[in-house]
């Protein structure tokens, strides 16, 4: 089986319209990721028991998942993740598949140029398409009750495996972060806040 593997490099707002599924998804999830704002969802990126994996601990399961993620909500006065580069890989496509490469979004060697998004929508015979998207990004993380307001910077590697019987229906089955999360509950500790959901391996910015 051959796998094509679509790459972005610079930010996910300026991936093109007719980017690879995968890329569209990660463009649709991370702003509902980074949101502060108590009234967006996401459950309808995770599939019923997709586990967050973070580094070597314990996986945090679908009832602590976003219990975390509405804590983090509430001690946080910005959080945003800058993409560097991003891939999203096709597990399901039997054949050599195309790839875009407006506004940034290119293919490797062994993909063939393509006016529209059909190619990338290969089905594996379960039906079910499987793809895995991979992204480099520097977090920002700012406190509430930071009266600096001191922005912490990470380096973060993150890990989706999406499935889905359709591009518009892809989901989280799994996702990795791979992280130092040290700084951000340095911080936290300075402040004196209890910060639960650490993503990334964050540098503070120089003063």
């Amino acid at each position: 089986m051959v796998q094509s593997t679509c790459i972005h490099d610079g930010y996910y707002e300026t991936m093109a319209p007719d980017a690879s599924p995968g890329l569209l998804f990660l463009k649709s999830f991370l702003p509902a990721f980074d949101s502060l704002d108590p009234t967006t969802s996401l459950e309808p990126f995770f599939a019923p028991r997709a586990p967050i994996l973070m580094c070597n601990n314990p996986p945090i399961p679908e009832r602590t998942r976003l219990p975390s993620l509405e804590s983090r909500r509430q001690q946080l006065k910005e959080f945003h993740h800058e993409v560097h580069t991003a891939w999203d890989i096709d597990l399901s496509s039997q054949d050599h598949t195309t790839s875009s490469n407006a506004n940034g979004s290119h293919n490797n060697s062994e993909v063939e140029q393509a006016d529209t998004r059909a190619p990338y929508v290969v089905p594996s015979n379960s039906g079910i398409l499987k793809r895995t998207v991979m992204f480099e990004s520097t977090s920002r993380t700012i406190f509430k009750d930071d009266p600096d307001e001191f922005a912490v910077k990470v380096r973060e590697f993150n890990i989706l495996e999406l499935e889905g019987h359709s591009a518009d229906d892809l989901q989280i089955v799994e996702m990795r972060i791979f992280v130092d999360a040290k700084p951000v509950q340095a911080r936290a500790q300075q402040l004196r806040v209890a910060y639960v959901f650490g993503e990334g391996a964050r540098e503070a910015e120089p003063q």
